[in-house]
């Protein structure tokens, strides 16, 4: 059916029009980004599709692979990305962007971490921000990071970013790197193999929850057709005090200081949500929460899901969507012809903190304001008169699990009895305790906080010393190293894991003073990972296991049950060092992640033919212990500089 001309809006209030523009576009030329071509201009260049008009738009750029190629720019062709005339050969949404992707161009961009004691996010001033390039979100990709931060070090992740062979890019520290000392620079070099919307974010403590993050978009096919993009949205929550404040909550939560009971963990206090709009839109929707996963929904309208977490799916219709922490999802809005509108032009937008797994101030107002947006089809942009959408559910779980059937299919090798049998290590249960913070130097051990922990331990990383400088161990067991043999050197290989929820406290009920939620966001760096199963009902044995095989839904992020489980798999064909850790950054924090050394020879191989890139860890290195080294560098000189887990 063809559609309508007509205009639609999406309106920002509770103070997010005041931080960008009313259009934020990628970062172009004019804004510092220098483009490189390795060959002279020529076909196929083209605007990224569907974004507009204007010399702002960024422009896709394939001319080192010559002139027969074309981008089939259309509404009706957005499966195919480009073809070559003379041979009819496509990258297409079946292409195996695993193996197989067109040679763009290199882009360089440069940004700065700053401090900033001015930032109004929902109204009210936040004196503890950390941004980039002195904006929230941050622009649209960046690559090189200048940290002119007073007291932290940072690092930037680029969440759900394969970087084969390329783990010295992933931004961890203490685990791929160092922090970036105050003053210094890092650039990340790396092919953006897969397509879709993702984000970029702090790994460096709780920095990200300070407002280190902004959105990163490589176009490419869709599994379905649209009209015209837009911006991506980010669905965020925000405390109006540093998170390195209000972290003692998480730590102390339960226990006595200086002899009062500290209630705890920390309430967020607003939801936060950016966004505009088009035509029959392909919305681009990133969690890039703390500690709340999100109902998103338009009142009487429903899209039509076409990715998840950068894995293209096939289509299916939804009228609301749960979207967990660290979670993406491209949607096409599906609008309405004005003769099917019955005379209403004016539509809520809601962000709804899923039931139990979130954690707001009761401050916030008995009813937390969720409808954080409106859908306008005309100009006049009233109050909408709508009420909810019908038959949303609240729960806090994942998409329907046999909905996200990925277009380009995976068959998992199937696990053997005996195989079966190897997946139930108890260590990969996640438990709640207590430990003594470990010493530093001219600091004791302690005090006794609270942690989460997947492994037997709670990780705790040294910034200093990076497990990829020390592959060959020993490992401090708080390191929680585990490691993927490499005594096999196919590529084919996987690696098969059990996680576990073990809490059967009542969600949102506290446990010891602590708050356990109905779901853990489980994020695996480096991969994708086929789960296999998900379940709500509590972890027996192996031989109890229902495991799905053919084409099981992928992904990079994945709700594990308070007290369910789930079996993932992934391949070991990415060398290197990769977190894995719990999404509420509250948790990780508190310990609540791993590491993988995946196939450590190789890795170690590997690194001989990147000197430019070790280079450049070493260096980091030294200037982050110059840094360090001079307490009066620190916020409290003397005192404790590390108070969780660095993660």
């Amino acid at each position: 059916m063809k559609i309508e001309h007509y205009v639609i809006h999406i309106l920002r209030f509770f103070g997010i029009s005041s931080l960008m523009e009313p259009e934020q576009y990628p970062l172009h030329p004019v804004d510092g980004v220098t483009t490189v071509n390795e060959s002279p201009e020529k076909p196929p260049i083209f605007p990224a599709p569907g974004g507009g008009s204007g010399d702002n738009r960024i422009k896709c750029d394939y001319s080192r692979m010559g002139s027969d190629w074309e981008h089939p720019d259309s509404p009706s062709e957005r499966r195919v990305w480009l073809r070559n005339k003379k041979t009819s050969k496509e990258f297409n949404i079946s292409t195996d962007y695993e193996n197989e992707w067109p040679l763009g161009i290199k882009r360089k961009y440069h940004v700065e971490i700053l401090n900033d004691t001015h930032a109004n996010w929902d109204g009210v001033e936040f004196h503890g921000a950390k941004l980039i390039n002195g904006t929230f979100p941050g622009p649209w990709i960046q690559i090189t990071v200048t940290n002119k931060l007073s007291y932290n070090g940072t690092a930037i992740h680029f969440h759900g970013q394969r970087l084969l062979n390329n783990s010295l890019m992933d931004g961890v520290p203490g685990v791929t790197q160092c922090p970036i000392a105050p003053g210094h620079s890092f650039t990340y070099r790396f092919n953006a193999t897969q397509y879709g919307t993702s984000w970029y974010h702090s790994h460096y403590s709780l920095q990200y929850t300070d407002g280190v993050l902004g959105p990163v978009t490589v176009q490419g096919p869709t599994s379905d057709n649209w009209d015209t993009s837009v911006d991506p949205i980010l669905l965020g929550d925000h405390i109006h005090e540093s998170a390195f404040e209000r972290y003692y909550q998480e730590q102390f939560a339960g226990l006595k200081v200086k002899g009062n009971h500290v209630k705890g963990p920390p309430k967020m206090q607003s939801i936060l949500i950016n966004g505009r709009g088009g035509k029959r839109y392909l919305l681009r929707l990133i969690n890039t929460s703390t500690d709340t996963t999100y109902i998103f929904t338009i009142d009487n309208h429903n899209f039509t899901v076409i990715e998840a977490d950068l894995v293209p799916v096939t289509p299916y219709n939804a009228t609301y969507l749960a979207i967990g922490i660290g979670q993406r999802y491209h949607v096409v809005l599906n609008t309405w012809p004005k003769h099917q509108r019955n005379g209403t032009d004016d539509f809520w937008i809601r962000t709804i903190p899923a039931d139990h797994c979130s954690n707001f101030d009761a401050s916030a107002g008995k009813y937390l304001e969720v409808r954080q947006g409106i859908l306008y089809y005309n100009e006049k942009m009233g109050w909408p008169e709508t009420t909810e959408s019908e038959k949303v559910s609240y729960e806090c779980r994942d998409e329907p699990y046999e909905n996200l059937k990925p277009v380009l299919p995976w068959k998992v090798p199937k696990l053997s009895l005996d195989e079966r049998g190897e997946l139930s290590t108890p260590n990969s249960t996640i438990r709640l305790a207590n430990w003594s913070l470990p010493a530093e130097p001219n600091v004791p051990a302690g005090p006794l906080v609270n942690n989460w922990n997947m492994m037997d331990y709670p990780i705790w990383v040294a910034y200093s010393k990076p497990t990829v400088k020390h592959l060959d161990g020993p490992f401090d067991k708080h390191a929680v190293v585990y490691e993927v043999s490499d005594n096999e050197t196919s590529h084919e290989k996987w690696n098969y894991m059990v996680i576990i929820g073990n809490q059967t406290t009542d969600p949102g009920q506290g446990k010891n003073g602590r708050l356990v939620p109905a779901a853990h966001p489980i994020h695996l760096h480096g991969h994708d990972f086929a789960l296999l199963q998900q379940s709500n009902k509590s972890y027996v044995n192996s031989s109890s296991l229902d495991l799905k095989y053919d084409n099981p839904p992928r992904r990079d992020v994945v709700l594990l049950p308070k007290n369910g489980f789930i079996v993932i798999a992934f391949r070991t064909d990415n060398p290197g060092t990769w977190a894995a850790h719990c999404h509420i950054a509250w948790h990780a924090s508190a310990g609540l992640a791993f590491q993988v050394l995946e196939t450590k020879d190789r890795f170690k191989d590997l690194l001989k033919t990147k000197p430019l890139d070790v280079a450049q860890l070493d260096d980091g290195c030294k200037a982050w212990s110059e840094w360090f080294n001079n307490s009066q560098n620190h916020w409290h000189p003397g005192g404790r500089f590390q108070d969780d887990s660095g993660i």
